[in-house]
């Protein structure tokens, strides 16, 4: 779905799965805006060179081959449609079935509607939409989650009708309902007062809702198995709820039995609830919040053996068997986040105490139970719920995210082995950084840098269709800018890096034919026309014209999957009546005949792997991985004949096939040692209170690695626990006593946190004082004249430090903010991508799989989100 506003340049691409908290199709969200972006001095002057730099290295530039007749080739494949007379400022589009549908939502931004929404329909991919507003009856639709599409069946749609500011008086919502791609809307009132943003899909039956009333006080869970023509009630009181991911007849929620509903309660219930025996099941007591993905449920629960703590717990049989997480316990101010567990293990954020902004990022066996430090100062701030942390979707294994470094500054590392182990990313071959900088290494701007104003058009962007290709933003340095940044492209899954010059600065950027084109357009505060688009994986750009009149571009969008060879660009038409305009080029002409045979060649994946030590085996997760591809430099269209299916080889095993088990960590040289830090600090959960022995063998094979032979030498350390009288029981830890089975393998234990004492926050509360101000004394004069002679000298001093300094000042620093801060990114054009983007009420995170599906994250971000750190699990 897509979004468009007056009142600023936002492009908000959203593509949810059925389970998602948010809206659930591709969604992406533009708003206008009369004004000017705001450009600061040292944004000019970046600008100034790189238009003289660009300028010349394009000049230079005789080794890319022309297109043959481009121009008037994609000149006869080009379109528009102009939205006349459409006073709405805001736009939302989404892709419907696979016939190249588009349906497009007119709404006012907030506050009173007074414009009816419009509706309309393209059957081109965008070339001609027809109005059918009629079949709203002249309705209101919510501008935020107001269109949102089942992830199973794209032709499925649900408009969700606008509450007025007197919606206490309402006592149901009005629902626009199609399950033919738009050609047909039929008009349904919900017998309750829908929550639009508790919308939740089921993620294999399409005809499966859960929904929870708003304003009523009792906030009730209802169920739907029509698509929305009709609902029933399950239970009141609902804090969260969620889909059973593989079996369709099951859902989970919870349940305050104090009918309080108060924020980060740890008195919820969890239940599981039958579809078709219309029974619930208690499964857990003092539930803090849960998580359901693939056959996972995370719970994190209150821990009575630890005053306030809260400790994970995890089933992988439909809640009838839980097991303590083996990791750290948190206190009331930290929170457990899920980053990824889409590879057969899980990631884990356990934030660190005092709001540093910081914590440790740890991952799971097969069983999601037994976990191993990744990665440390993992970036993660409190507020708005940010994270870096990216999966590349071209590449199994691959992921980038953000850590904090000296003076708080941010970095950007990369693993290709699950977290296995993690490395800075190596800047393209040729550049070099600015003196300043005390290293050089390629810095990718994600989440954060938005949150920090960056401007970021586009998120790191990447594949299942186009395996081994990249796009993001980044900066070359120790540590992310705030300069502008530019586009860099990766063609083997991050190893290297290039820098197109045509690339400079902030760009909209997208992929098409699974990789037979890519294509951008600058983000600037001035109208555009141009197109650049590359046809050999990034190496060579090409400009095209693509309206005579340029625009204000607001975001360029294709159909999903990265598989059509159709581009369109939105914005308004500054220049005329301020209209709505989608412009569409496609390149069928330029692409040519599909490709044959001879036109594709075997990649080898991880083939830059400059870690094994295997000679001439490119091994990564103890396997060589082969994928086909186009040849570089033919141009033919790849279309649906390209098969990315991988076929693999399994090497001989090498360290970096191996987690370092617990209580081990790693050193530099790339073995695991004993961690001492993992003997001495009381870190057991004891689930009996008799002595526990835990084995812990200093290494573990990475879940899903395929490595044979080769082992490293193993390291077996038994460690005892004396539980001393803890006498917690089974229901201590808020599990059903009936249903709770101790696992009987020895677990690794989990590290305690302390109590808090005196000392944790710097005071002695024993000698604490209250401040009394000294009765004051007039000063002597020369006190005043000693006092102005050091107040100028240290003026001097301080006005010679930020001259000398003025280039680090242009680096990101986390520094904490308060939660009244908005810490997530703002409507402000930065978000604008073909991927995804934030809508300015409201935060998805999105993805489209190869075959339609939304179920994964679109640019890696998490799919947990927490509002304050307080909240765990927050899985879509």
């Amino acid at each position: 779905m897509v979004h468009l506003q007056r009142e600023g340049l936002v492009l908000t691409f959203i593509l949810c799965m059925g389970v998602c908290v948010f809206a659930s199709d591709s969604t992406i969200t533009f708003e206008k805006s009369s004004q000017r972006y705001e450009r600061s001095t040292t944004q000019e002057s970046h600008e100034v060179k790189v238009n003289e730099r660009q300028k010349r290295e394009t000049d230079n530039s005789n080794t890319c081959a022309t297109p043959e007749d481009y121009v008037s080739k994609l000149n006869n494949m080009r379109d528009s449609h102009f939205f006349r007379n459409d006073l709405n400022p805001s736009i939302s589009l989404t892709w419907s079935g696979t016939d190249g549908v588009i349906i497009a939502l007119t709404t006012m931004t907030g506050g009173i509607a007074i414009q009816p929404s419009k509706l309309y329909r393209s059957i081109n991919r965008g070339k001609a939409f027809s109005d059918i507003s009629s079949q709203l009856n002249n309705d209101y639709i919510r501008k935020s989650y107001g269109m949102q599409v089942s992830p199973v069946d794209s032709t499925m749609i649900i408009l969700v009708g606008y509450d007025s500011p007197f919606s206490f008086l309402a006592q149901n919502t009005r629902l626009y309902i199609t399950d033919d791609a738009g050609a047909n809307f039929q008009k349904h009132t919900c017998p309750f007062q829908m929550d639009a943003a508790t919308l939740k899909f089921h993620p294999k039956d399409k005809f499966k809702l859960l929904a929870k009333s708003q304003s009523d006080g009792v906030h009730a869970l209802w169920l739907s198995t029509d698509f929305g023509h009709t609902w029933k009630k399950i239970q009141d009181y609902v804090p969260a709820m969620h889909w059973d991911p593989v079996n369709s007849d099951l859902l989970y929620f919870t349940f305050d039995p104090q009918h309080a509903l108060k924020a980060n309660s740890i008195e919820n219930e969890l239940y599981r609830h039958s579809i078709s025996s219309e029974k619930s099941t208690l499964l857990a007591q003092h539930v803090h919040s849960f998580a359901v993905q693939n056959d996972f449920i995370f719970l994190s629960i209150q821990f009575t053996g630890k005053n306030t703590s809260r400790v994970m717990h995890v089933s992988k049989n439909e809640g009838h068997a839980w097991n303590a997480a083996q990791l750290p316990l948190i206190n009331p101010e930290q929170f457990y986040s899920i980053l990824d567990m889409t590879e057969d293990m899980v990631f884990v954020h356990v934030d660190k105490p005092l709001d540093t902004g910081y914590g440790d990022i740890y991952t799971s066996d097969e069983r999601g139970i037994v976990y191993s430090l990744s990665l440390s100062k993992h970036l993660y701030p409190n507020t708005g719920g940010i994270t870096d942390f990216y999966k590349v979707m071209s590449l199994n294994g691959v992921y980038i995210t953000s850590q904090l470094g000296d003076e708080n500054t941010v970095h950007s590392l990369i693993s290709f082995n699950k977290g296995g182990t993690w490395q800075s990313i190596t800047r393209p071959d040729g550049t070099n950084c600015p003196t300043t900088e005390k290293v050089c290494n390629l810095q990718i701007h994600n989440f954060f840098s938005a949150s920090k104003h960056v401007r970021l058009p586009s998120f790191p962007l990447s594949s299942a269709s186009t395996v081994g290709i990249i796009l993001a933003h980044g900066n070359l340095g120790d540590g992310l800018s705030f300069s502008p940044p530019d586009v860099y492209v990766s063609v083997d899954g991050g190893y290297t890096w290039n820098q197109p010059s045509q690339l400079k600065g902030p760009h909209f950027y997208g992929i098409g034919d699974a990789g037979g084109i890519l294509y951008a357009v600058e983000s600037t505060s001035d109208p555009t026309n141009q197109l650049k688009f590359s046809l050999d994986e990034g190496e060579c750009w090409h400009t095209y014209n693509f309206s005579d009149t340029p625009i204000q571009v607001t975001g360029v969008s294709a159909e999903p999957g990265e598989k059509a060879a159709d581009v369109s660009i939105w914005g308004w038409d500054v220049h005329g009546d301020k209209s709505w305009v989608a412009m569409t080029v496609s390149f069928d002409s330029i692409l040519g005949q599909p490709c044959g045979r001879d036109d594709y060649v075997v990649w080898t994946a991880h083939a830059s792997n400059k870690i094994g030590s295997i000679p001439d085996v490119d091994c990564q997760l103890g396997k060589v991985t082969t994928h086909t591809r186009r040849k570089k430099g033919t141009v033919c269209r790849n279309g649906d004949q390209l098969d990315p299916t991988a076929t693999t080889k399994a090497c001989a095993c090498t360290t970096t096939d191996f987690l370092c088990d617990y209580g081990f960590k790693r050193e530099e040289h790339g073995n695991c040692v004993e961690d001492p830090n993992a003997q001495s600090s009381n870190r057991d959960i004891c689930i009996d209170d008799e002595e526990e022995v835990i084995v812990t063998h200093g290494y573990r094979k990475i879940p899903g690695d395929g490595c044979v032979g080769n082992e490293p030498k193993e390291t077996i350390k038994l460690l005892k626990k004396s539980c001393a009288k803890a006498n917690i029981s089974k229901n201590d830890f808020g599990v059903d006593k009936d249903h709770f089975e101790v696992y009987t393998t020895p677990l690794i234990p989990v590290a305690f946190q302390t109590d808090i004492n005196k000392n944790d926050y710097g005071v002695d509360k024993n000698d604490f004082q209250v401040y009394t101000h000294p009765t004051p004394k007039a000063p002597s004069t020369w006190v005043i004249v000693l006092l102005v002679i050091a107040v100028l000298t240290l003026g001097s001093m301080l006005v010679y430090v930020l001259y000398r300094k003025r280039d680090s000042l242009l680096r990101i620093r986390y520094t904490p903010l308060s939660q009244d801060n908005d810490e997530a990114p703002r409507q402000n054009g930065l978000l604008a991508g073909t991927q995804s983007v934030i809508d300015d009420d409201d935060a998805v995170i999105v993805d489209v799989t190869a075959n339609g599906e939304r179920d994964t994250p679109r640019n890696g971000a998490i799919l947990s989100y927490h509002d304050d750190s307080d909240e765990d699990l927050l899985v879509t």
